[in-house]
């Protein structure tokens, strides 16, 4: 109970850190720290098919290219407000995860694994294709009125509470029965079916989960940069989706956020040199999965063990 305690005070702590870091921070500084957090929110929901489920999916990429692309022509060609943009990202973003979940009662593994990537490859150059979309030059998003609004710290703020909202929405699906389904799928089928678990709906359904979650990450991604551009949602994405899944920790909540953290910060601190945050990614990737299979999150528990005092048993203290 004590540590659940210290969880939360360290989440409230960590929430009124980022809430109040706009007023003392600068454009650029804000700017990084938004991208984290929508890679964040993004890595979130992957981790509800890979880390609560066991499903590898390599398709990520795709379901934030829905959102961003959805939420750019709803507002740029059709004249959408923003809200109703965003829904309307979500609501395809649903569709398509259900329909990725179709082949996942007959496939697992890697057959699956190949069929989420080349979704995302597929969706890709599918928007390379079409006027509407932009084609590869992709399309520039109008300023709204929150990245006016104080000097885009409003849009920050935005930002903060859905990610703040998807976080305490995913623990409340890994804490229930939701969640508890998941697991059991992903620990053993047989026994899942043997408890009466549809195996169909809870596939299907951790894809549309996950596809949410991608979906409103790739929409406010959209509006912070203010540019949809295939190149954005490469198949590379999906890749840099789930590793930040994998060396965070999968399975946890704190872990996935850890790892899109990782994953910003590598881009900006290599900026200098070209392609090397893609080395140090696949180093470190190795290095995690090799020493730590259970993430920097995993890493910072088991360091934590080794420095706490551990107690004197009773027989040696007589």
């Amino acid at each position: 109970m004590a540590g659940k305690s210290s969880g939360w005070a360290f989440a409230l702590i960590a929430v009124a850190a980022l809430a109040i870091a706009p007023l003392w921070l600068g454009t650029y500084p804000r700017y990084v720290i938004s991208i984290w957090l929508i890679f964040a929110l993004s890595a979130v929901g992957l981790n509800i098919p890979i880390g609560l489920a066991s499903i590898y999916s390599f398709g990520h990429g795709g379901f934030m290219l829905i959102g961003a692309y959805a939420t750019g022509v709803a507002t740029i060609s059709w004249g959408w407000p923003l809200l109703p943009a965003m829904l309307l990202a979500v609501v395809l973003a649903i569709a398509v995860g259900a329909l990725i979940g179709l082949p996942s009662l007959r496939l697992t593994g890697f057959s699956l694994a190949i069929v989420t990537f080349a979704f995302g490859y597929m969706l890709f150059h599918v928007v390379k294709a079409f006027d509407l979309t932009g084609g590869p030059q992709g399309l520039f998003m109008p300023e709204t009125a929150l990245a006016r609004a104080w000097g885009g710290r409003v849009l920050y703020y935005v930002v903060l509470a859905i990610f703040v909202v998807g976080v305490f929405w995913a623990y409340s699906i890994a804490t229930g029965k939701t969640g508890r389904a998941l697991r059991t799928l992903g620990t053993n089928e047989i026994v899942a079916q043997s408890l009466g678990i549809n195996l169909l709906r809870v596939k299907m359904l951790s894809f549309m989960l996950s596809g949410v979650y991608g979906a409103v990450a790739g929409s406010l991604l959209a509006l912070v940069t203010t540019y949809v551009a295939p190149e954005t949602y490469t198949p590379e994405l999906s890749i840099n989706m789930f590793a930040a899944v994998m060396i965070g920790g999968s399975g946890t909540l704190v872990g996935p956020i850890l790892g899109a953290l990782f994953i910003v910060l590598i881009p900006e601190l290599t900026q200098s040199a070209q392609n090397l945050s893609e080395i140090i990614y696949a180093l470190i990737f190795c290095l995690v999965a090799t020493l730590f299979p259970s993430g920097l999150l995993g890493m910072a528990k088991s360091a934590i063990r080794r420095l706490r005092p551990q107690p004197v048993p009773a027989a040696v203290r007589e």
